[in-house]
């Protein structure tokens, strides 16, 4: 039982960390193969992230995918969290953003949840133009009777009245489009929720895809309804 707990432990440490993959780790694999099949293994794992206040998503061979269990769990993110000079409408304007940047991977639930299909990579400049659509889509949504619109109200009305880019800005702001995006991007990357092609710094060219983790964070956390909106949104305004 000792050697089951630590062994447990050891499975959530390494699911924890953003950029943990089972591919260049021999324990980590051997630990996934043992909670797939030693029941009693899994049910000192899920215990102690219950413990924790973590909730297990996923797993498979390519890893745990965990998230926090509730918005009290110490591992939780909030509005608040994000920089405390920011706007509420700035705040509401990321989480937008974050919902294109999934919409931009996974145009429909039905891609999102159909793990055989393997999203395309995406480029800064379609996710800063997917989120200007959004946002224009939003606003005519919000002209009907739609609830996601009005919810988004603060983030799209500041994105529809922000300039694309602020030429010769010399680092990513929230002044801009393509500033946001990049805030975005940024942490994403930093929390291993997508790939960046290239070390370059990150230009309108810059190539990304989601990994496995986003993914599953996508299909188990996001509000359906916000998720949904954001698809339509964008379907609207470039239609």
């Amino acid at each position: 039982m000792k050697t089951n707990s630590r062994e447990a432990s050891t499975l959530i440490y390494k699911s924890l960390g953003a950029h943990s993959t089972s591919r260049n780790d021999a324990e980590y694999r051997t630990l996934l193969a043992k909670y797939r099949s030693d029941r009693e293994f899994a049910e000192t794992v899920k215990g102690i992230a219950d413990g924790l206040e973590i909730a297990i998503l996923d797993v498979s061979e390519r890893g745990l995918v965990i998230a926090p269990s509730g918005r009290e769990s110490r591992f939780a993110i909030r509005l608040s969290d994000l920089r405390l000079n920011m706007s509420e409408e700035q705040k509401v304007a990321m989480v937008l953003t974050h919902l294109t940047i999934g919409a931009a991977f996974y145009p429909t639930t039905d891609f999102l949840d159909d793990e055989s299909r393997t999203p395309f990579p995406v480029t800064m400049g379609q996710i800063r133009d997917k989120l200007k659509s959004t946002a224009q889509g939003l606003q005519l949504a919000a002209e009907g009777d739609s609830y996601p619109a009005e919810e988004l109200r603060p983030g799209w009305s500041l994105i529809v009245a922000l300039p694309d880019a602020i030429p010769g800005a010399a680092r990513a702001s929230l002044s801009s489009l393509e500033g946001i995006v990049k805030i975005c991007l940024t942490r994403m990357l930093e929390y291993g929720l997508i790939r960046k092609e290239g070390r370059e710094e990150i230009v309108e060219t810059t190539s990304f895809t989601p990994t496995h983790q986003f993914r599953i964070q996508l299909r188990e956390l996001t509000l359906p309804r916000l998720f949904q909106a954001s698809i339509e949104a964008v379907a609207s305004s470039e239609g």
